[in-house]
């Protein structure tokens, strides 16, 4: 029998298919040997702007066009998957492949894979990322921003937004050094994001909140049993988890002086060991480092190895404090939205006092503490961290306190508020804060509270 009686049959399995093949969403038709179409389902007839009865009985190349391939694949002269077909300018991928009886070519049918290249790559991005990702668990190494999160205008901003784009184009290691809560690990993140390794995970770690007896592990890996407590099988290091994509060391003023060596020497020879290994592992890593601290003094003084230093120091990027832009206003304003988005709550605006205050205000906590006192201003209404009385300017230059205090006090204040508005739950507390759970409890241990 051939294709076309079978189909056009009036048994109660050929209507049942058809009925199915209309609701398929992808594109389908079948042709006879003579590449006559006999099937083509309602969704391929939507595309083409008719109906089954304008297209069943004439031949494939009239209606798809002289592109298609099936009428030969209905001859039996191969088939074809993966093949790009444009049809009434929709850009198909498809599998056009011989319908075989009892052995013998009775037609051919062809699939839609993609209704459009773009759908193809769409896929094909999901598919790689979820690979990547695989490895990493539930929680994949990645880098979640980008230029777009760099919020900022005016010649000072341009001028930084540009050479983050031009370090991301080079595979050298980067120092980025900026005060506290200017904005170094966003920096780091954008870097990766935008450079040919941004498919590639994005690893951190902070050098100052590991003890120094650990970070080489850490860092390295550890070969089994190479110390008490150990993991019997080993454990990969934050360099191996990094191959193919960067590596953050944020702080790496605090970095101990004998690993800086080890450091050095991956970056020289692109080998590490592990921690009671023999064998060097050749690793596929960009470094991009940050600090707050004056690197250069340190090396002078015998604090940070000299030849680290300009290692790292090949491509370096200074983020601007927070009091030297003259954007303040504007990103005042985008944050406000952003928070309010964040939090699903409601957006606010400040008054022409409260955004002077926030101008003349000096940010020794730079973007960082700007953020936490517009959640603050989100959540309760008030704009109440700053010391804008005559009585508070005159105190504070009597007695001004060290900056390391007065953050740690602004700190207070934001979990203070946070965790009222929340009622007591850490979870949402930090959700409103806009930071972890642990980095939570990390800051309350800190602040003990």
């Amino acid at each position: 029998m051939v294709l076309s009686q079978w189909i056009a049959g009036s048994s109660e399995e050929a209507g049942f298919l058809r009925l199915v093949l209309d609701h398929v969403s992808d594109c389908l038709v079948a042709v006879d040997t003579s590449g006559t179409i006999v099937l083509i389902n309602q969704p391929y007839c939507r595309l083409l702007g008719g109906a089954a009865d304008d297209f069943v009985g004439r031949h494939v190349t009239d209606v798809v066009g002289p592109q298609t391939k099936l009428h030969l694949v209905a001859r039996g002269e191969g088939s074809h998957v993966g093949y790009p077909l444009k049809v009434r300018g929709h850009q198909l991928i498809t599998r056009q492949v011989p319908v075989l009886q009892d052995g013998q070519i009775i037609g051919a049918v062809g699939l839609a894979l993609f209704s459009d290249l773009a759908a193809l790559k769409r896929t094909f991005r999901r598919a790689t990322q979820a690979e990547l990702e695989m490895p990493q668990g539930n929680k994949p190494w990645r880098s979640r921003f980008s230029m777009s999160d760099i919020v900022g205008q005016g010649e000072l901003m341009d001028a930084y937004r540009t050479s983050l784009d031009v370090v991301a184009g080079h595979d050298l290691p980067v120092l980025i050094s900026g005060e506290t809560g200017s904005g170094k690990e966003l920096a780091a993140h954008t870097i990766h994001a935008h450079s040919r390794r941004s498919a590639g995970p994005f690893v951190w770690i902070n050098c100052a909140s590991i003890p120094s007896e650990l970070i080489e592990a850490e860092l390295f890996g550890y070969e089994g049993g190479a110390f008490t407590g150990a993991r019997s099988r080993g454990k990969l290091g934050k360099f191996e988890l990094a191959s193919g994509g960067t590596l953050f060391l944020d702080e790496i003023g605090d970095m101990p002086l004998p690993l800086q060596g080890s450091l050095l020497r991956v970056l020289q020879t692109d080998e590490m060991v592990r921690v009671g290994g023999t064998t060097p592992v050749v690793v596929n890593t960009r470094i991009v480092c940050a600090t707050n601290r004056p690197l250069q003094e340190l090396a002078r003084a015998g604090r940070f190895r000299q030849d680290l230093y300009y290692r790292l120091g090949v491509l370096p990027i200074d983020v601007p404090p927070l009091r030297n832009r003259a954007d303040i206003e504007f990103l005042a304003r985008e944050l406000l939205q952003r928070i309010a988005a964040r939090l699903d709550a409601a957006p606010r605006d400040l008054s022409r006092k409260e955004m002077s205050s926030l101008v003349g205000h000096k940010w020794p906590g730079n973007v960082r503490e700007l953020e936490n006192i517009l959640t603050r201003f989100i959540v309760t209404g008030r704009l109440m961290t700053l010391d804008t009385s005559p009585t508070s300017r005159q105190d504070a230059d009597r007695a001004p306190r060290p900056l390391k205090q007065r953050i740690q006090s602004q700190t207070a204040m934001e979990i203070q508020a946070a965790l009222e508005q929340s009622g007591g739950n850490k979870r949402r507390a930090a959700e409103l804060l806009g930071i972890s759970r642990a980095h939570l409890y990390r800051l309350m241990r800190e602040q003990t509270m």
